[in-house]
């Protein structure tokens, strides 16, 4: 019996100062890191059909490991039972990145960081704690050189995080009174649940996404609505964004053909490739492990930190992320204190803003979704390698971050959120009453719909199958980081990007669908 994990691993094309290394971690939880070697960060993109060389790679300066994990996830495969919780998932991560150095213990001393986005901001955390436990504990020469961790439009923390779907909805013109009175009635059965018991995800708060695609839907003969994924973008009614990116089934087809499996070493995959598994998300449904911001605090005592958020992003929004921040204290200080917003410019065109304080970088970046480097490569290229500490004046483009600003502006949502929270501590948050109180942009519509709601009861919405994590024990335990898993198996698909052809023909001639459960945080 044995766990096997696949990685891609690519190459710098030309190193900087000290060597990076890039860990690269799409979410779900069950989606493959394809999603970013071939759509987002990695060194191919489809075009027409073709793969291409894309030019907002982050291999630019940085070796990029592309890691399909928990087993069951992509190409990587398991025969023994899925893993249930973020512990195990943790020691798995522990146990390849021992593996890893095993193979290549050239990579040893490269700088690490961990990257990724979505539900890659609840592993995240819980990797980067692990490392950090591990070094506590091992000598100088086993400890793993890690320097920071970057998440995206992540899933962190679900109170702060569920309560940004009203201001968000509002601030963006996608909301109707009707679609606000439903949204408050939910929305005050959402934290019902997380009083009683706040966890990764509640079934009832998962509600508030599906109410708003709902009430977003516009004809009868094919339905349309928002891309919960893209508000700019409309897609076929339910899928709501869940056809989305659109190479979707070309990559899909690429990652399922027997020659392209041969030439990765992946011909030991049990089961077809598919984006996203539901079997590894199920598994997951009944974790009890406390949302990732617990670990955060610590967490920025000792590496530096880099949330960022696409701005037209509805399921995981900035808004959310802000709040978090906000709501957050670190380093013995609630929030940002004194950090100006920096304007940022990518060839002189708008690119975001940037909040820098205490080890954490917060970014905003302008239209973008929930994939930022899909929309904005290079702007998310710059992004990184600022973070790492490269010399940016060695891009193939032009970037500049304007420091000459006013102190006390935020960007758009970014107001301290009055939440009355509960002390926040690991193991576990306890059974404290929590009391809460949401203030944010469109707040007057806010509380008009709050006092004028129907009650009136909501249908449920079948459609939703991302793990509700409804455990009802609770979490009174340490994790415990192992070592060793004996059993695990490293198969890496090793990509030199120098060796890739500028359009290499990837596809027949039928485009797949690939269909996702509902709310599925990438």
């Amino acid at each position: 019996m044995e766990s096997n994990l696949f990685f891609w691993l690519v190459m710098n094309k030309r190193p900087q100062g000290s060597s990076k290394l890039v860990i690269w971690l799409n979410g779900g939880p069950g989606c493959s890191s394809a999603d970013g070697y071939f759509l987002e960060s990695g060194p191919l993109r489809f075009v027409d059909k073709k793969l291409t060389i894309n030019s907002g790679g982050w291999h630019e300066f940085a070796n990029i490991v592309f890691l399909d994990q928990p087993v069951g996830t992509g190409l990587s495969y398991t025969t023994q039972p899925l893993l249930q919780s973020l512990e195990e998932v943790t020691n798995h991560f522990l146990a390849f990145l021992k593996a890893f150095y095993a193979i290549f213990p050239e990579r040893a001393q490269d700088e690490l960081y961990l990257a990724g986005e979505s539900y890659a901001g609840t592993y995240i955390p819980y990797f980067a704690k692990g490392i950090l436990d591990h070094n506590a504990l091992a000598s100088k020469q086993t400890t793993y050189n890690l320097k920071g961790i970057a998440i995206g439009n992540g899933w962190i923390d679900p109170l702060h995080q569920y309560t940004s779907y009203i201001p968000y909805v509002t601030q963006h013109n996608i909301a109707t009174p009707d679609l606000l009175d439903a949204l408050v009635t939910q929305q005050d059965r959402c934290l019902d649940d997380i009083r009683a018991d706040d966890r990764i995800t509640q079934y009832k708060c998962e509600e508030l996404v599906q109410l708003i695609l709902q009430h977003s839907m516009t004809g009868d003969d094919t339905p349309q609505c928002t891309n919960q994924y893209d508000v700019r973008l409309q897609d076929s009614y339910p899928s709501c964004g869940l056809l989305w990116p659109y190479e979707l089934p070309l990559m899909k087809e690429y990652l399922t053909r027997p020659d392209v499996l041969e030439a990765l070493h992946a011909k030991g995959a049990q089961e077809q490739w598919t984006e996203c598994s539901t079997r590894v998300s199920q598994s997951l449904r009944y974790d009890n492990s406390s949302p990732s911001v617990s670990l955060l605090p610590g967490i920025l005592e000792k590496l530096n930190v880099l949330l960022f958020s696409g701005d037209a992003d509805l399921i995981c929004n900035h808004i959310g992320t802000e709040y978090l921040i906000s709501n957050m204290t670190w380093q013995g200080v609630q929030g940002f204190q004194n950090a100006p917003d920096i304007r940022w410019t990518i060839e002189g065109e708008p690119s975001g803003v940037w909040r820098q304080e205490r080890n954490l970088t917060y970014v905003l970046l302008y239209n973008a979704s929930h994939m930022v480097p899909y929309d904005t490569p290079l702007a998310a290229l710059d992004m990184m390698n600022r973070f790492m500490g490269l010399d940016h004046r060695l891009q193939s483009f032009t970037s500049k971050l304007d420091t000459d600003l006013s102190e006390g502006q935020l960007p758009p949502g970014g107001e301290v959120v009055d939440i009355d929270q509960p002390e926040r501590s690991l193991p576990s948050y306890g059974s404290a009453v929590l009391l809460f109180l949401v203030l944010a942009v469109g707040v007057g519509a806010f509380m008009f719909m709050k006092n004028q709601q129907r009650q009136r009861k909501l249908g449920g919405h079948d459609g939703v199958q991302w793990f509700p994590l409804n455990n009802p024990y609770n979490r009174e335990r340490e994790l415990v980081h192992t070592d060793d898993l004996d059993e695990l198996v490293v198969e890496g698909g090793i990509h030199d990007s120098d060796d890739d052809e500028d359009d290499n023909d990837a596809f027949g001639s039928q485009d797949a669908q690939t269909r996702r459960p509902f709310s599925l945080r990438r």
